[in-house]
């Protein structure tokens, strides 16, 4: 199976010097080659920032091949988004990754460590038994939501995009759960493990900034109700597709 794996990543606000420094290289990639299965061919798509110091360096790139050399990199400029906006982020990694013909991808940040093997083959054998049509993927700290999420191309051909580019950066979690929760097409991995390693957020939420605990609560109200809204209308939309 061709599965793409759509990544956004930035070293801003890290004092990194060196790519084996990062995220991505150290903790994601090294995690990532030692649990998946080989037998499938990845690509990832890197989303970055222009002239960031450690992503937008030649060297830096080959070094990142060099240590993955089945697998293939794409790298690509974020320009014209704004920072902060995974959402738009990853729908542009999962369309390039749909032009190339991929049949599962992975939804992730670029700070996870994977604690368990053969789950890339358990995720896909938990898709195929549905059509293709779900949400899997190894849990968090939490197996009600997942936050690092497997879907097939089947996705795509429902919703047209990976997250509505409404929500910003938080709900997004909550959009693609709460649509396959509501379809019965939720399956988390409960015997795989992804952990979070990166600290502290490299983007504002929501890409809000708020003087006091009352306006972050009232942000946070306010985006619920608009995930709320949104699931709703595309409940509507896939409705006849599935």
């Amino acid at each position: 199976m061709k599965i793409g794996c759509i990544i956004p990543s930035t070293s801003k606000g890290r004092e990194w010097e060196s790519i084996e420094e990062s995220y991505l290289y150290g903790t994601t990639l090294k995690s990532f080659v030692e649990t998946c299965n080989n037998e499938h061919a990845y690509t990832f798509y890197i989303g970055i920032d222009k002239n960031d110091p450690i992503y937008d360096n030649d060297q830096n790139k080959e070094i990142i091949q060099s240590f993955c050399p089945d697998m293939k990199f794409e790298f690509v400029y974020m320009d014209g988004i704004q920072p902060g906006h995974l959402t738009l982020m990853w729908n542009r990694l999962f369309e390039l990754a749909y032009r190339d013909n991929c049949d599962y991808f992975f939804q992730c940040g670029d700070d996870i460590d994977f604690k368990t093997k053969n789950w890339i083959n358990d995720c896909i054998a938990a898709l195929e038994k549905s059509d293709g049509v779900g949400l899997t993927g190894p849990i968090n700290n939490n197996s009600k939501i997942l936050t690092q999420t497997f879907v097939s191309v089947k996705h795509m051909e429902l919703f047209g995009y990976y997250f509505p580019e409404e929500i910003i950066n938080w709900f997004c979690d909550d959009w693609i759960n709460d649509i396959y929760k509501d379809i019965e097409r939720f399956y988390p991995m409960h015997n795989h493990i992804c952990i979070n390693m990166g600290g502290n957020p490299r983007y504002n939420i929501n890409n809000d900034i708020f003087t006091n605990q009352k306006e972050f609560e009232e942000s946070i109200r306010k985006m619920s109700k608009l995930n709320d809204a949104i699931v709703k209308r595309d409940l509507k939309r896939i409705k006849c597709k599935i």
